[in-house]
């Protein structure tokens, strides 16, 4: 079914050589909030961090934008680069991207990176909230997402201003129909739980230990059912963590990737 989608062409970054990571930013985000990732680890890997449709630089398409929808679109965008299997790292949306990418293409998977993200569907009441959400969009524009999210990206007592300004600049270039699709989108995916257990790939789940927007309690569950995870709880970080806690960040992402055999032989010598 997934392979019958529409699919999108990504602005995307792809920098560096050898085993392919593959950063999917959140909801309103974009591509520019992994910088921190891509300096780090590009020497070592060849790292692709793609604008999901309709946010950041990509185009979209009119109507509600499904998890299935991004995930086809990251198929299409690694065959177009001839990737081969990827590590991928989803973030928060890019979360839930990553598990409906998993469910759907598990042959294009080597690792995978959950990053303060859950598995489960929107309760009655989110759902709602998300299409409410919607509907002002339409009206209001992007920017009711943008006031209503921004606060809550970093940890509750980060005072530091840059970030602050960074995140909204990171949440500016979403267009409000691929806003809109998202929000949509979000309230239909469906409960991922069960699925977890079909997960066979190395998997790292992270979590900001001050995350309000999807606790750490949900990434212990993660962990927890899904076979040989492991789990890394970054303290002073919120939800944001890979941008507020950079170094803390890339250094659990190596180390995994090392224990996991998933180096780079640029990385192993």
């Amino acid at each position: 079914m997934s392979t019958t989608l529409a699919t999108i062409n990504l602005r995307n970054t792809d920098v560096g050589e050898g085993l392919p990571l593959v950063f999917v930013h959140g909801f309103p985000l974009s591509r520019g909030v992994w910088k921190k990732q891509i300096d780090a680890l590009q020497p070592s890997y060849r790292v692709i961090a793609p604008d999901l449709r309709g946010l950041g630089e990509s185009e979209t398409l009119p109507g509600p934008t499904t998890m299935e929808h991004y995930a086809a679109d990251l198929h299409a965008l690694f065959q177009k680069l001839t990737t081969g299997p990827v590590v991928l790292i989803g973030h928060s949306m890019g979360g839930y991207v990553a598990l409906a990418f998993a469910r759907q293409f598990p042959e294009m998977l080597s690792g995978l990176v959950l990053v303060g993200t859950k598995a489960g569907a929107d309760s009655a009441h989110a759902a709602a909230g998300r299409r409410a959400t919607a509907d002002k969009v339409k009206i209001e524009g992007v920017r009711v997402v943008i006031d209503a999210m921004a606060p809550k990206m970093l940890a509750a007592d980060n005072q530091d201003a840059r970030l602050a300004e960074l995140v909204l600049g990171f949440m500016s270039p979403s267009k409000p129909e691929g806003v809109i699709g998202a929000l949509l989108g979000m309230a239909e995916r469906p409960d991922a739980t069960e699925s977890l257990v079909d997960i066979t790939v190395p998997t790292l789940v992270i979590t900001g230990a001050e995350d309000i927007l999807i606790p750490p309690a949900e990434s212990e569950k993660l962990a927890k059912a899904i076979p040989l995870a492991q789990l890394s709880v970054i303290p002073h970080a919120g939800h944001l963590v890979s941008f507020e806690q950079p170094d803390a960040f890339n250094f659990v992402m190596k180390n995994w990737l090392i224990k996991s055999d998933l180096a780079s032989p640029v990385e192993i010598n």
